[in-house]
């Protein structure tokens, strides 16, 4: 994502593990997901490949921890793939005149990490950093906020992937609102803005990401979705895309005794009910990426 379009904030774990965006524990989470539906071959592969990066990047010490790895690129201070990290599918319902868009997105760079990935020429090295972007942007691409831009007579470029609607409380804007989950990953997140430099993962620290992930195994069988699994990236962002639209920006937050019901405005303050029916979105699109990510390591790797 561009600068702007993204806060890049450091979060801290709940036992000392230094964290970041959909924050750093869902891209974990997703990872994990992807990691316990691989076959032993991709799975032998994928942890071959972090071991390549575990070299330049000693904390990467776990597949699941590739996962946040690109948005620390950009704390610091590497701004080369920013514009992979999104896609402006625009809401516009104010009919004004759109800007360009980036070309290249976040569905050309999956597309871009697949065919490394499954290149014979490309060294292990490339193919280990290529597989750190793709279990990242997988993540992205399920987060509602990163496929919408609102464009309107206030904003007439957008608003910066929901950085720009501004909120009350605990989350300072609709986008960080979304990156923590509605508040299913707060008890994975210390908000502390730029936190202790990263640490390789405890035993303990990858259990309890573990635990966490089962748990919405469970909830979400993967049984539960269509086989084979929908692998086409601008499916995923048109599905992100109406779920920003109607649990984000025309999310209810309040419902009057008429049964009127009022949509989240700009300095609102998310309640109850807003954040109750974001974490039901949250959880699925966590848990689907997951699985979906897993498929399409398993088309690399599982032969």
């Amino acid at each position: 994502m561009k600068n702007k379009l993204l806060l890049i904030c450091c979060f801290l774990f709940t036992i000392n593990l230094t964290v970041k965006a959909w924050w750093d524990p869902g891209h974990m989470v997703t990872a994990m997901i992807a990691y316990e539906n691989l076959t032993p071959e991709a799975r032998k592969q994928v942890d071959e490949l972090t071991k390549q990066l575990n070299r330049d990047y000693p904390y990467i010490n776990h597949f699941i921890t590739t996962g946040p790895w690109p948005d620390d690129l950009k704390a610091e201070g590497v701004s080369t793939y920013n514009t992979w990290h999104y896609t402006n599918i625009p809401l516009n319902t104010s009919r004004i005149a759109l800007p360009d868009q980036p070309e290249i997105d976040i569905i050309w760079a999956i597309n871009q990490m697949q065919k490394v990935l499954n290149s014979e020429k490309a060294r292990p090295v490339d193919k280990a950093r290529h597989l750190a972007f793709l279990v990242h942007l997988v993540g992205d691409i399920h987060q509602p906020l990163h496929s919408t831009s609102v464009h309107d007579n206030h904003l007439p470029g957008g608003n910066i992937g929901g950085n720009a609607f501004k909120l009350k409380g605990k989350w300072r804007n609709m986008h960080a609102l979304w990156d923590d989950g509605c508040g299913y990953l707060s008890e994975l997140n210390d908000i502390n803005p730029y936190g202790k430099e990263k640490e390789a993962l405890t035993g303990a620290e990858i259990f309890q990401i573990k635990e966490f992930s089962e748990s919405l195994m469970n909830e979400f069988p993967k049984e539960n979705y269509c086989s084979p699994m929908e692998l086409d990236p601008d499916f995923w962002a048109l599905e992100s895309h109406k779920l920003a639209v109607k649990y984000g920006y025309r999310g209810v937050n309040e419902i009057k005794d008429d049964g009127y019901q009022k949509w989240i405005k700009n300095n609102d303050e998310p309640s109850e009910l807003y954040l109750k029916n974001g974490q039901e979105v949250v959880k699925e699109r966590l848990a689907l990426a997951g699985y979906r990510l897993a498929e399409m390591l398993n088309q690399i790797f599982g032969a």
